[in-house]
């Protein structure tokens, strides 16, 4: 398949921001600018901003700087890891450019977060007839609170176990890094007000649904955030323009624009947005040692197992060790 290149409207570039403080150590922040992104070139150096100053400040004046991260373009973190977000505190990011121009957000207040439950994952079938492969669905629980006005969202990591060239049962190549654990996220707007459910349990809820290619154990993590009633509505506008099917009954696409302004002329506003967030996390390792290996050769008609290449050239990031730190099988 090749790439098709489609022409580029001619704007003129605004900075996008991205960006994060919760009650865990090291807030992080990503600075580029709006530009000509593909896939051979993610990051393209004319639109990173690696030599910004970089400043949070919480509302009783305390600050943090913020430093390049020499190993991830674009990136700012911090040092000192005893600077972790408080909840009740509000944060204000700020933005010095490389040419003195000044960006600020609205502050954020980071707001508690309900404890998740254990999570759970259930096996469910994909439909054959279209090629989809089964699927592990990852749920949560938790419990919100009995005041009105909280917004969550959630975001989840599976590694999950992919095959190239063969199966492990049928190998013949023992030069071959053929079997892997793979990365894999869902989306970043999977988000919920508690309008229609104050005070009562969320039960249930997929967060994940996470395609079995191959028969092996498959680890995830969930993380829950809490929001601002801001972020949730960014968050909502973010999932509406990406989820565009391009039909004529579509509104038209308009830039989202985020909670981040220039000092000198708040009318020119940064795109992306600026979070502050208390985290919830668990972790679960999904067996799959129900699965009979032979019945899911014949089933899946190993059209799941990638046909050429290894883990190195299919796959930008994987492990070829079982992750550490997730619970036993």
């Amino acid at each position: 398949m090749n790439e098709v290149q489609l022409p580029i409207r001619q704007t003129e570039r605004r900075l996008v921001v991205e960006g994060l403080v919760t009650d865990s150590p090291f807030p992080w922040v990503r600075l580029t600018y709006t530009g000509y992104y593909n896939s051979s070139n993610p990051a393209p150096p004319e639109l990173v901003i690696n030599d910004a100053l970089v400043v949070i400040r919480d509302d009783q004046g305390r600050t943090v700087r913020l430093v390049p991260d020499p190993f991830a373009p674009a990136y700012y973190g911090v040092r000192d890891s005893s600077f972790v977000g408080q909840p009740g505190r509000s944060y204000t990011l700020l933005i010095t450019l490389p040419d003195g121009s000044r960006y600020q957000s609205k502050p954020e207040r980071l707001n508690p977060v309900p404890v998740l439950d254990p999570l759970r994952a259930n096996y469910r079938r994909g439909i054959s007839e279209l090629g989809q492969p089964d699927f592990y669905d990852v749920l949560i629980d938790t419990k919100d609170p009995p005041e009105l006005g909280n917004y969550y969202r959630w975001s989840t990591l599976v590694y999950i176990w992919r095959w190239v060239k063969y199966d492990p049962q049928h190998n013949s190549d023992p030069r071959c890094t053929c079997s892997c654990w793979v990365p894999t996220v869902g989306p970043p707007t999977d988000v919920l007000s508690d309008a229609l459910i104050n005070g009562n349990r969320i039960s249930g809820r997929v967060v994940f649904s996470s395609p079995i290619y191959s028969v092996g154990a498959q680890y995830a993590q969930v993380n829950q955030f809490s929001l601002t009633k801001a972020a949730y509505q960014y968050w909502q506008l973010f999932e509406q323009q990406r989820t565009r099917t391009g039909s004529l009954f579509d509104p038209q696409p308009a830039s989202i624009e985020g909670n981040v302004r220039a000092v000198d002329d708040t009318t020119k506003l940064a795109l992306g947005f600026f979070g502050a967030s208390a985290v919830s996390q668990r972790r679960l390792t999904i067996p799959g040692d129900t699965i009979n290996y032979d019945k899911f050769l014949i089933r899946s008609q190993r059209r799941f197992i990638l046909p050429t290449g290894s883990c190195y050239t299919n796959f930008p990031q994987f492990l070829l060790v079982e992750p550490q730190g997730w619970p036993p099988r």
